[in-house]
């Protein structure tokens, strides 16, 4: 997938569950609103393969039918057809979404405990 990979968004968010990965939440600050944005702006893209699903007009040729058959099939389908493309980089900006969220709140108890202990070591 270009530009985005879902192998390692798994693997980050595996680290940020496991208490590896930290992001200053001002780092962090509106990350979680654009993963929404682009979710939304994938969903409505995903409902417009409908519309090219059946792709006509091609003429009576038999060259023409296939044709219609070869970019109809672009749309859904199989592994390789826009629907299924645009359901996972939904999925994985879901993912990414997570990950920065679990990031975040690993910086903010981290952050709570070492306060906790400077404190304990202060008069």
């Amino acid at each position: 997938m270009d530009g985005i990979d879902p192998t390692e968004w798994k693997r980050l968010l595996a680290a940020a569950e496991a208490g590896e990965l930290y992001l200053d939440p001002e780092t962090g600050k509106g990350l979680d609103k654009v993963c929404d944005t682009h979710i939304e702006n994938l969903q409505k893209s995903l409902r417009t393969v409908g519309l090219v699903e059946t792709i006509t007009g091609f003429g009576s040729f038999d060259s023409s039918k296939i044709l219609e058959k070869k970019y109809s099939s672009l749309a859904t389908g199989h592994d390789g057809a826009m629907d299924a493309i645009l359901q996972q980089h939904i999925e994985t900006v879901k993912t990414m979404k997570e990950t920065v969220a679990k990031a975040i709140a690993n910086y903010v108890a981290l952050d709570e405990e070492q306060r906790q202990q400077i404190e304990k070591m202060t008069p």
